[in-house]
């Protein structure tokens, strides 16, 4: 099977015609026809239907096009990957979460290219669980999460390094109404609407106790949303629908504008550590360099 095969396939379905396709791919139609028939028996599948008057594609060739196009993609970016590590030397692999790649990872990045600039470097964003799988099964060098703290995520062993980065506070926030105020404040004889973190995430494990616990004694709840999605709860406690609790280096610019009060005093939010981690052994000079960065004097949290 040959790469061309699939571009000519590709080049089939974006002109709508044989010979319009050849003369894009540079070749003649018979030529162009003989590689479609050929890409067609490597499958073992027909892509045309060579029955309908007009151009179509087989009940197959258009359920599977997606996914031929994905692993052409992929294919692709491999070929450039090993081009580069094979010219400029292998990349470090960084995973972290979503909430840190808005709020910490830029400052980090622009870091790292002021005082390493040939370090390589891939980031990797994911939810918390990825991370931690990806870091664990090899497929990351080093690792930005956050943790409870005194719950470090993972232990410093002779395979794995672990540096505290810093702490943030996740702080309980409400929208300004017109006068600056919070829109939403706890009070004994109202219900005070939340918006809040899925049961299975990190957040709503750090907060589920004592502070979601001490909050349902003391007041009504009505839970408005719940979600894993960290900037959706920002957004929508921005519009105003209730308080949530956000990492606090994810709001400074809001509560600095005034677009979202802290309600610390009358709620409270648990302190959480920002934690690098790095694979030892990887025989990547990148990852080395990067990890005596965050050692030395990363950007504050």
């Amino acid at each position: 099977m040959k790469i061309e095969w699939i571009e000519d396939f590709f080049a089939l379905i974006e002109t709508g015609n044989f010979s319009k396709a050849a003369e894009h791919r540079h070749v003649t139609q018979p030529a162009f026809s003989r590689r479609i028939r050929q890409l067609e028996e490597w499958l073992g599948v027909e892509l045309i239907d060579r029955q309908s008057p007009r151009l179509a594609l087989t009940a197959e060739a258009r359920l599977y096009e997606p996914n031929l196009r994905a692993w052409l993609a992929r294919l692709y970016a491999l070929r450039s990957r090993m081009r580069s590590d094979a010219t400029h030397g292998q990349r470090a692999v960084l995973t972290t979460q979503h909430t840190l790649t808005v709020s910490y990872l830029p400052r980090l990045l622009q870091y790292f290219r002021n005082t390493a600039p040939d370090a390589r470097l891939q980031v990797r964003s994911s939810n918390r669980n990825d991370c931690s799988s990806d870091f664990q099964h090899g497929r990351a060098d080093l690792m930005i999460c956050s943790e409870q703290e005194g719950a470090p995520l993972l232990t410093s062993n002779s395979d794995t390094q672990r540096v505290a980065l810093g702490t943030e506070r996740l702080v309980p926030v409400s929208a300004a109404d017109s006068e600056g105020k919070p829109l939403h404040e706890p009070h004994p004889e109202s219900i005070l609407p939340l918006i809040g973190y899925e049961q299975d995430s990190f957040f709503h494990r750090a907060l589920a106790s004592p502070y979601m616990l001490e909050l349902q004694r003391r007041f009504d709840i009505e839970l408005v949303c719940e979600t894993a999605f960290t900037i959706g709860i920002k957004e929508l406690t921005l519009a105003g629908l209730g308080i949530g609790w956000l990492p606090h280096g994810l709001i400074e610019e809001e509560l600095k504008a005034g677009t979202l009060i802290s309600l610390l005093g009358m709620l409270e939010g648990p302190i959480l550590v920002v934690a690098g981690y790095c694979r030892t052994r990887t025989n990547v000079d990148a990852v080395d360099r990067l990890w005596e960065l965050l050692l030395d004097k990363p950007p504050p949290i």
